[in-house]
């Protein structure tokens, strides 16, 4: 197990709805070697077990936590059954990419769902089930706050990688 930060700090709590269990060492060079071959530089890649899997555009800096692998049980969210390699291709296809062409969107909502779509276009080597489960993520982020994607695709950088 990787040990990061101070015992005290609270661990990363999903509410069951991805996986909580700290990384192994295997785990974490797995995850970052494939964040690697998305294109992240690897001195921008940490891990921590007390925080959500996240893209700081800020600093370009990737944060690997616990959350990066979905729940050990197949749930009705979307977002719980995104894979590993869907979780890290929405945070550096779908939000590094898109920062970098400075095209992030200042609507938190809007920002997640365009992150899902780009990455279920344009990230080489998924699944269509992988694809297919990042368009639900983005699709049921806009249901849950009541826009129809329809209504609000030409404000995404959905069309170009």
């Amino acid at each position: 197990m990787i040990k990061v930060g101070s015992d005290r700090m609270l661990k990363v709590n999903t509410g069951g709805r991805r996986n909580e269990v700290p990384l192994t060492e295997e785990q974490f060079a797995e995850v970052k070697q494939y964040a690697v071959s998305l294109g992240m530089p690897e001195e921008r890649i940490y891990y921590v077990d007390y925080d959500c899997t996240g893209y700081g555009c800020s600093f370009d800096l990737l944060r690997i936590g616990t959350d990066v692998f979905p729940s050990s049980e197949r749930q009705k969210n979307a977002n719980s059954n995104i894979s590993m390699h869907g979780a890290i291709a929405h945070e550096l296809i779908g939000h590094r990419k898109a920062a970098l062409a400075g095209k992030t969107h200042p609507d938190e909502v809007l920002e997640e769902a365009q992150a899902s779509i780009r990455a279920a276009k344009f990230t080489s080597g998924l699944s269509y089930s992988e694809r297919m489960t990042l368009y639900r993520d983005a699709v049921s982020r806009l249901k849950n706050n009541d826009i129809k994607l329809k209504d609000v695709k030409n404000d995404l950088y959905i069309f170009k990688e």
